[in-house]
């Protein structure tokens, strides 16, 4: 096995099995079209609470893709491979949660300027919301996989995932929907922007070797 070997048998499987990601994308698109009909459908309440909207329907349709990120490999004994492979299982790992992020993010990024525009979000905050989710969306992806590969063998994980992943999430949500409001209160949305980044070189860091870690605890265990 080689690092493009591994790439390409990843891709293959998200192919084969791509109906998770079109459920995460779908739930985004539900939380963000329901989310008016269930409070408020006015432009005045929507358009600065728009942001928050979009980060929070992120949140959680990452939430589903982290919660079977190792799932099928665990159950089909891919991990146990990976992890003898000769190949440094950190950095096979790395490849892994980005080509998930890539696939989940894309299409993701895609449409929320449509989802942006339903939701009256002003179009000089869409940039903002855009560079947000670009800079602080792997972050969620890296730091939740050292929570999948912790919480893998154990029963009700999704449960206890959410309880452990959640306050690690709540900084990059606390900066990104704080980005957006700078710009939509006409200040300067670079240091928040800037603190996304700092987060995600962070979790880019320790991530990898801390997932590989964890996944070869719950293997032992």
């Amino acid at each position: 096995m080689t690092y493009l070997s591994f790439v390409k048998y990843e891709c293959l499987a998200l192919y084969r099995n791509k109906q998770n990601l079109f459920n995460a994308l779908l739930f985004f698109v539900m939380v963000s079209l329901l989310f008016p009909l269930g409070v408020s459908s006015e432009e005045a309440f929507l358009a600065p609470a728009a942001g928050g909207i979009i980060w929070c329907a992120t949140l959680l349709a990452v939430l589903m893709v982290v919660d079977g990120l190792f799932k099928n490999d665990f159950h089909d004994g891919g991990i146990e491979q990976l992890a003898v492979s000769g190949l440094s299982f950190a950095w096979l790992m790395l490849l892994k949660v980005m080509i998930h992020w890539l696939a989940t993010i894309g299409p993701l990024l895609l449409i929320t300027p449509l989802l942006g525009y339903m939701l009256f979000l002003p179009t000089d905050s869409l940039v903002v919301v855009l560079l947000s989710l670009l800079f602080g969306s792997p972050s969620l992806f890296l730091i939740g996989s050292i929570v999948a590969g912790l919480t893998l063998t154990l029963r009700q994980s999704a449960l206890l995932m959410l309880v452990l992943i959640l306050p690690f999430y709540l900084p990059v949500l606390v900066f990104a929907t704080g980005a957006i409001k700078a710009q939509q209160a006409g200040l300067d949305p670079s240091a928040p922007l800037a603190i996304l980044l700092a987060i995600f070189f962070l979790s880019l860091a320790i991530s990898p070797l801390l997932t590989a870690i964890s996944l070869r605890a719950s293997l032992a265990s």
